[in-house]
């Protein structure tokens, strides 16, 4: 390590031999390692959405060090998102240390992951890293006190706390600055993860009971005589309508994904059961008017049973793999 100067480069500390070449106004660093002890309290989270990938958070942010030769409090950023509000801090002395708090409201990018959908778990982190110091200046030591305020809700999970680490995060490029001899840049980075956890299944309640009627229509059609054609195929062809309705309200909740989530699972389960009642009814109309009339109901009754424990079955078999 170096005497250090910071230029307008993305978060790099840089070296300059002479000290009458340095730019006015130009920050010195000094050759010297500070740590400092960092916490959160978290206020409130808004805005959680795994379709656009994001959410909004707002907390207080602290921080306690010894020593001039830096000030976390203003150069430390939101690694995974962006800071739209910060409050103006003051450094105080508390016994011997440099303290001072910020409260911060911003926006924070997730990458959700939907395979279980609408039983989908989460781990939201909120990522503080320093903006213009390295490792090799600063590190962040997790303060004991994080929390997160009993008040903060997100609907339709519960929300907890995880433990706060601090990792080191190297970046595969010295952005340009050759001098430094590094083909890499390490930052040290506070994350604080939250934890969104289902706990019930209203969701998939919610989500799924229009398609649950849709199949228990389609499966009542076969109580009809399979020759009364307006009733018959009208209760089978409008629960497809419906189901398929239902799957555009489920594509308005998932972000863009190649994989097939546990919701599209059961809306296409239900899709199918539907379409084979009223593939059987077109079976079973043949059948009358090929004056099998006994074959017609048994077959009804017994497409009925199938059917119907098929699709539970189904379902219970794709929850059970997807959420072990």
């Amino acid at each position: 390590m170096g005497l250090c100067l910071v230029q307008a480069v993305p978060g790099r500390a840089q070296s300059d031999g002479q000290a009458g070449s340095l730019i006015d106004g130009a920050v010195t660093i000094a050759d010297t390692l500070t740590e400092v002890q960092t916490g959160i309290y978290v206020l409130r989270l808004t805005n959680v959405s795994p379709r656009d990938g994001s959410f909004d958070a707002d907390f207080w942010i602290w921080f306690r060090w010894q020593g001039s030769d830096v000030r976390p409090d203003q150069t430390f950023e939101l690694a995974n998102g962006v800071i739209a509000n910060r409050s103006d801090t003051e450094v105080i002395n508390d016994n011997g240390f440099n303290y001072a708090t910020v409260r911060v409201q911003g926006t924070i990018y997730q990458q959700f992951d939907v395979q279980k959908f609408p039983l989908d778990d989460h781990v939201l982190t909120i990522d503080i890293e320093d903006a213009q110091y390295e490792a090799a200046n600063l590190v962040y030591v997790p303060d004991s006190e994080t929390e997160l305020d009993p008040k903060v809700q997100v609907a339709g999970w519960q929300v907890g706390l995880g433990r706060p680490v601090t990792e080191t995060h190297v970046y595969p490029t010295n952005y340009g600055y050759q001098s430094s001899g590094e083909a890499e840049a390490r930052y040290s980075r506070f994350v604080v993860p939250i934890t969104l956890e289902r706990t019930s299944f209203a969701p998939l309640f919610k989500l799924f009971w229009i398609s649950f009627l849709s199949v228990i229509l389609g499966l009542l059609a076969f109580k009809v005589k399979s020759d009364d054609l307006d009733a018959r195929f009208g209760m089978g062809v409008g629960s497809i309508f419906a189901a398929s309705a239902n799957a555009f309200v489920i594509s308005d909740s998932l972000p863009e994904t190649t994989n097939i989530t546990l919701a599209e699972q059961i809306n296409l389960i239900a899709v199918g059961a539907i379409f084979l009642t009223v593939f059987i009814s077109i079976w079973s109309l043949r059948l009358r008017y090929a004056g099998r009339d006994e074959a017609s109901v048994s077959l009804d009754n017994w497409s009925l049973l199938i059917i119907g424990m098929g699709y539970v079955l189904l379902n219970a078999a794709v929850m059970l793999i997807e959420l072990i």
